[in-house]
């Protein structure tokens, strides 16, 4: 389904370089004092936003981590939003409240970056259940994401969907996660982005098993691993986890393998950790766009000037999206008091 069409194999080619692009942008403005505080860039794991935009539908609810920026565009947070949430710019999608690790839209129910490692998964659990109350007590969200009494459509498939890291799965939070999904056969998919590192911790130096995909055996819920260097596979394979979900047989892993090739932040270069030669090697050989340019054009689906060209389109987007933050006014002071909790 995925190799044999040309409309599939193109969306998940513009998801990779809309997710590169995006980065590079951020990277760029980081640097120009534009985007100020904590910054992760997610280069080198596209695969994953791109299956994201494949596969995951609006209605799903999505938890991410702190390394969100593309998983929000994937999910259809638009691009300039987040760009300006990132500006701290008052049309971002927090009206730059948030930041780079706190990105949140009600309209496509992407429910935050999570700053804090592996806070997400007990609520992904919980987004998860209240698809199964929705079905039982017969209601939906109205326009205004308030509950009615309308049961939602028979052939309602939603999932919630967690990111984590392979170092942030070693949390005890993934045992519980997984416990109360099998328990109540939740519709919920752990998707763990494994790039071998903890910031700069060997998933062998505090992992017994690394094979996150595997450590649901206990409570019966499969697991997947794929190679995120061949986005088409991510796609094919994660569909496949993702199908298996929707119809209700329950909680699933999937466990895809990276290489992030940027520091864990701006600030943490990494080269300085011995890791320089590791991050050429990658970029050289294990790059997902490098991999499908490569395939697809030696096989005929594409011509090197349609791949071309829809790069040039999707670079255009994150151009816009830089000129959208840019122009965006600053948040009113009145802000500051209004976000204040109560005493």
């Amino acid at each position: 389904e995925v190799e044999s069409s040309k409309d599939n194999l193109m969306k998940i080619y513009k998801a990779l370089q809309l997710a590169r692009g995006f980065e590079n942008a951020c990277n760029q403005q980081y640097m120009q004092g534009k985007i100020r505080g904590f910054m992760h860039l997610d280069n080198g794991q596209e695969s994953i936003p791109a299956l994201v935009d494949y596969a995951i539908k609006n209605g799903d609810k999505k938890y991410s981590y702190y390394r969100e920026h593309t998983h929000a565009i994937a999910s259809g947070v638009d691009a300039g939003e987040v760009m300006a949430e990132l500006f701290m710019k008052e049309t971002g999608s927090c009206k730059g409240a948030g930041g780079s690790m706190h990105i949140f839209d009600k309209s496509t129910y992407f429910q935050g970056g999570w700053a804090l490692v592996s806070e997400q998964l007990p609520y992904a659990a919980g987004a998860a259940k209240s698809i199964l109350l929705d079905r039982k007590l017969a209601i939906s969200d109205n326009a205004d994401f308030e509950k009615q009494d309308v049961a939602p459509p028979a052939d309602d498939d939603r999932i919630s969907i967690v990111f984590v890291g392979e170092g942030g799965a070693q949390n005890g939070r993934t045992a519980e996660l997984l416990n109360s999904a099998a328990k109540d056969n939740l519709p919920l998919l752990l998707l763990v982005i494994d790039n071998g590192r903890a910031i700069n911790t060997y998933t062998g130096d505090v992992a017994t098993n690394g094979s996150v995909y595997q450590q649901g055996k206990h409570y019966g819920v499969p697991g997947l691993f794929v190679d995120g260097y061949d986005a088409a596979d991510v796609a094919k394979g994660g569909k496949a986890v993702i199908d298996y979900v929707r119809s209700g047989k329950g909680p699933a892993i999937l466990q895809v393998h990276t290489y992030r090739f940027n520091g864990h932040s701006p600030a943490d270069p990494e080269h300085e950790r011995g890791r320089k030669d590791e991050k050429s090697w990658a970029r050289a050989e294990q790059d997902p766009i490098k991999k499908f340019e490569d395939k697809y054009t030696a096989n005929g689906m594409f011509t090197e000037e349609e791949l071309k060209e829809a790069k040039k389109e999707v670079l255009a987007e994150v151009k816009a999206a830089v000129k959208f933050a840019d122009d965006s006014p600053m948040p009113p002071v009145e802000l500051a008091k209004q976000l204040e909790y109560p005493d």
